[in-house]
């Protein structure tokens, strides 16, 4: 080799290696090197450092896996946040109870108030706004309101017992020895005279029963309609359409209760009261 070659090659090496670490890095994108592979075929030189073409960068983009975008946190994560971070708050206040938790605590505490008294409020406005949601246009709670409900519920009630006996029939079965059947009988009568309703009283004892002396011996009359209760006194309906008795009451109960229970097992569908 001439010293002209030697001192050439030592000037190339030396700028080679003054060049950064990525510059001295084979480009793949700008052909096959020259003399690597035998190729005698001209190319740019494994020296020559060429720009990486546009279309090899969207393409290597393209390649690389791309990270999913991050999902919105849902409302149920974002509360169960924040009251995971107030209970923490809490635990480090009652274990450290330096002015700085406790007022850290009663922060986070305030923030949480604020948010439930901007929904009660948004609750009730909304509400006053939309009747078919105001649960108190059916069962009121103000004085004047419930007033009037309460006197059209009672009117409604009266006219639905007037008519009970075209259908129905009751059934008391009474004790003689019990002492609520001594208070609950007299009571029973004066309903059923108001309201002019049939009744089958059973004495459970065979004996007479108070404020009904004409009250039949059970002689297995109570199992034979399905009454096989032991507790006393006790009230049925019983619907003459389909042979069937319906419990109203056990135990002494005032008038307007039977009224309101009768009232209810007749004339409303489950649920439709609440």
């Amino acid at each position: 080799m001439s010293s002209v070659s030697a001192l050439s090659l030592v000037c190339f090496l030396g700028i080679l290696a003054a060049l950064p670490a990525d510059a001295r890095e084979w480009r793949p994108w700008c052909g096959p090197p020259q003399g690597m592979d035998g190729d005698a075929s001209p190319s740019l030189g494994w020296h020559f450092y060429c720009d990486r073409d546009e279309g090899d960068a969207e393409a290597d983009e393209t390649r690389a896996p791309k990270q999913p975008p991050a999902q919105p946190e849902s409302p149920m994560e974002r509360i169960r946040e924040r009251r995971r971070a107030l209970e923490e708050a809490r635990a480090k206040a009652v274990l450290d109870p330096n002015p700085g938790n406790v007022a850290a605590y009663l922060r986070l505490q305030q923030e949480v108030l604020q948010r439930a008294a901007s929904f009660s409020d948004a609750f009730r406005r909304t509400v006053w706004g939309s009747p078919d949601l105001d649960y108190m246009l059916r069962r009121p709670v103000g004085a004047l309101a419930k007033r009037l409900w309460s006197d059209e519920r009672r009117a409604e009630r009266t006219a639905v017992l007037a008519r009970l006996g075209e259908r129905y029939g009751l059934i008391y079965l009474g004790d003689a020895n019990c002492p609520a059947c001594r208070v609950f009988g007299p009571l029973l009568r004066a309903f059923v005279l108001r309201y002019k309703l049939d009744v089958l009283a059973v004495s459970m004892t065979g004996e007479p029963l108070e404020g009904w002396p004409e009250a039949v011996p059970d002689q297995g009359r109570a199992a034979r309609l399905g009454l096989t209760t032991r507790v006393v006194p006790a009230v049925f309906l019983y619907d003459t359409r389909t042979s069937r008795a319906l419990p109203v009451s056990f135990g002494v109960v005032a008038e307007d209760q039977l009224a309101e229970r009768i009232f209810a097992l007749t004339s409303r569908e489950v649920g439709s009261d609440y």
